[in-house]
């Protein structure tokens, strides 16, 4: 008899466990939310340059939800995706309601400054015979982007017709791309010199300079000392320099400098790029 009733107490429990499990899915299922959030462009190319905002970002997106109202200032921008076309990637936003329910948008995105990866030297490309090396002649040359900032580290030779045993001119050919896909390659001068060309020493302002298409350049503007073999600072009027830079058509061109005093000369050349 009381096993009777003890099976009886536990149907009656198990009964009444179901009864209250099916009234709290019913209680859910009628007060679930079932709103879904949207975001909204007004624009469907966002136009910003390379130093762009936070804020700038998220220009003309507006988000909501039937439950929740406004939401645009809790949407939050994802990563950019590679290049579609030069300067131009896809971003992919998201916000999410009270009920955690995510909702997305994607856009286009166009910087409008942008220009593909830019090398960059330390100093010239010039080294004395059997005085250079390739560590050396990597150790100068760097690269920045507008987007990803410094992209040394990512730098290969990819060619190149170097001795650094014998004085000639000769090319390197590097590369690198930034995160975007872009890739910029470049056949830098190298130039192998002998050691009595080396006696005084023509500084410049910088190694590498990009100009545009159709730009211009002074050569002599780029000229800031010369010194001679025992450190002393010459005349700087006294520097020849010839140029083969043609701006109107896009390559890599070079500007030479080069002095004489006495029994010591000094030479050096500025890589000039032209860009389309």
């Amino acid at each position: 008899m009381g096993m009777r009733i003890v099976r009886t107490v536990v149907v009656v429990i198990t009964i009444l466990s179901f009864a209250l499990f099916g009234i709290t899915e019913v209680i859910r299922l009628v007060n679930r939310d079932t709103s879904l959030p949207e975001i909204t462009s007004d624009r469907e190319v966002l136009e910003i340059s390379c130093d762009y905002t936070e804020e700038q970002l998220l220009e003309g997106l507006t988000a909501s939800d039937e439950d929740d109202g406004d939401l645009t200032s809790q949407i939050i921008a994802g990563s950019f995706s590679r290049f579609i076309d030069k300067g131009v990637s896809n971003i992919t936003y998201v916000v999410f309601d009270s009920s955690d329910q995510p909702a997305t948008l994607t856009r286009e995105v166009r910087f409008t400054d942008y220009h593909s990866p830019r090398f960059t030297l330390t100093e010239p490309l010039v080294f004395a015979e059997e005085e250079g090396s390739y560590t050396e002649a990597m150790n100068r040359i760097g690269a920045q982007d507008m987007l990803d900032g410094d992209l040394k580290d990512w730098i290969t030779q990819t060619e190149t017709d170097l001795n650094y045993q014998r004085a000639g001119s000769y090319t390197m050919t590097v590369e690198v791309s930034n995160s975007f896909g872009d890739t910029s390659t470049v056949g830098l001068p190298v130039h192998v010199v002998s050691a009595e060309r080396r006696t005084m020493d023509i500084e410049l302002s910088t190694s590498i300079v990009y100009i545009s298409t159709g730009g211009s350049i002074d050569p002599d503007s780029y000229v800031q000392r010369v010194t001679d073999a025992q450190g002393n600072e010459a005349d700087a009027g006294r520097v020849n320099v010839s140029s083969n830079v043609d701006t109107q058509t896009p390559g890599v061109y070079e500007i030479h400098y080069e002095v004489s005093d006495g029994g010591s000369t000094g030479e050096t050349w500025l890589t000039v790029i032209v860009e389309g």
